[in-house]
C-alpha cells in the first residue's frame, strides 16, 4: 500500500518535542570527578519541555542524554591528553543508548568508564561506556559512544 501523506497529516501526528520542544531543552554539567578510567559528573537540566502528551511530566530524551555524554567525553579527552582548550573537533563514530527506565528527575548523576583511548597523530580516539541515573528514581539509560578528536 501507498499513500501520500498531506502537510497537515504529518503535522497532526507528529512529535512537537522534535519540532519546537527539543530546542527550548537545555542542560549544563555542574560538576566533573575525573577518576583513573573515567569521569562521574553531575548534569542539572536546567530548561525542559513537557509535552501534553505526557501525564508524568518531565521525561530525559535520548537527545540530550546524547549531547551531554558526548561533551562529557570531549572534556575527559582534552584531560586526558593534557590540553587546557578545545583546540580540536569532535567526531562520534558510533552511539547506542538504552533506556533501561525512565528518567524525570531534572539532576543525573553520569557515571563514565572509558574502554580505551589513545592518541592517532595528533588525533584522539576514546571509547566510553555511560550509565544515567535519575536522583530520587528508578530511571536509567546506558549507553557507549566513540568518537575522535581532530
Amino acid at each position: 500500500m501507498m499513500k501520500n501523506l498531506t502537510k497537515s497529516q504529518i503535522e497532526a501526528t507528529s512529535s512537537q518535542y522534535l519540532k519546537e520542544g527539543r530546542k527550548q531543552e537545555t542542560w549544563e554539567i555542574s560538576s566533573v570527578l575525573i577518576k583513573q578510567s573515567g569521569l562521574v559528573a553531575e548534569i542539572v537540566m536546567t530548561e525542559t519541555y513537557v509535552s501534553n502528551t505526557d501525564v508524568g511530566g518531565f521525561h530525559l530524551t535520548t537527545f540530550s542524554s546524547l549531547e551531554f555524554l558526548s561533551q562529557l567525553m570531549i572534556v575527559y579527552a582534552h584531560e586526558w591528553a593534557g590540553l587546557e582548550r578545545k583546540v580540536r573537533e569532535g567526531w562520534m563514530v558510533d552511539s547506542q543508548i538504552k533506556c533501561a527506565g525512565s528518567i524525570r528527575s531534572t539532576v543525573m548523576e553520569v557515571n563514565m568508564d572509558v574502554h580505551k583511548i589513545k592518541k592517532r597523530g595528533d588525533n584522539l580516539y576514546c571509547h566510553a561506556s555511560f550509565v544515567i541515573t535519575g536522583t530520587g528514581d528508578d530511571g536509567q539509560f546506558n549507553a557507549s559512544l566513540k568518537g575522535f578528536l581532530s
